[in-house]
């Protein structure tokens, strides 16, 4: 069973492929769902993320007051750092627990992990391989405008907080350009399938 990380900055298209690998019937685990429940209602991210920064960043029942949560990221490069790295130990923890309970199932194809800071946390370490998708900075910037109704500058603000393509693509085993049509997007993902068989 081959494991393959799958990354991209925001308005790469990342999610798109990874939608067409769910289509495809493959196994995909979402960093970002696990981070979303780990941060919600009686997530196990909460009373850590509490004791690091205090009850201002709650609402009155008890939940996660993510506005105020993103305004201290956005604002405090080490506020993001602490908080990334309490999500990311959980988010590592499960994703080692799902890959092994489909390896004891005796899951034979490739599994797909999604995570957006697949390079930044170092999860590249957890996974046999792994894919880039990358756009040209314009088209992606246009893509989140249109998706988020963001200005320019709020999307520019997000991409200057990645990674930039640059670092990734040297890091990356295989890259996955995406500033043309779905069609080409898909030959691409297609080509890398043919490679991975049964892994």
């Amino acid at each position: 069973m081959k494991v393959i990380g799958l990354t991209g900055g925001i308005g790469s298209g990342k999610s798109t492929v990874s939608e067409y690998l769910v289509r495809k019937g493959y196994k995909v685990i979402d960093a970002d769902a696990i981070s979303r429940a780990a941060t919600g209602p009686e997530g196990p991210a909460l009373e850590p993320i509490l004791l690091e920064f205090g009850a201002g960043v709650f609402n009155d029942d008890g939940t996660l007051d993510r506005k105020t949560m993103a305004d201290i990221v956005f604002s405090d490069e080490e506020g993001r750092h602490r908080l990334e790295d309490i999500v990311c130990t959980i988010v590592k923890d499960e994703f080692r627990a799902r890959v092994e309970h489909l390896r004891e199932e005796g899951h034979r194809g490739p599994v797909f992990f999604d995570a957006p800071l697949l390079f930044e946390m170092g999860f590249e370490k957890e996974v046999d391989e792994s894919w880039l998708v990358t756009a040209g900075i314009e088209i992606r910037v246009g893509r989140v405008m249109r998706r988020d109704g963001v200005t320019r500058e709020e999307v520019i603000r997000r991409i200057e907080n990645q990674m930039p393509d640059s670092e990734k693509e040297k890091l990356a085993d295989h890259i996955i350009t995406n500033s043309l049509d779905l069609i080409w997007l898909f030959e691409q993902v297609d080509a890398l399938l043919s490679m991975v068989g049964e892994g």
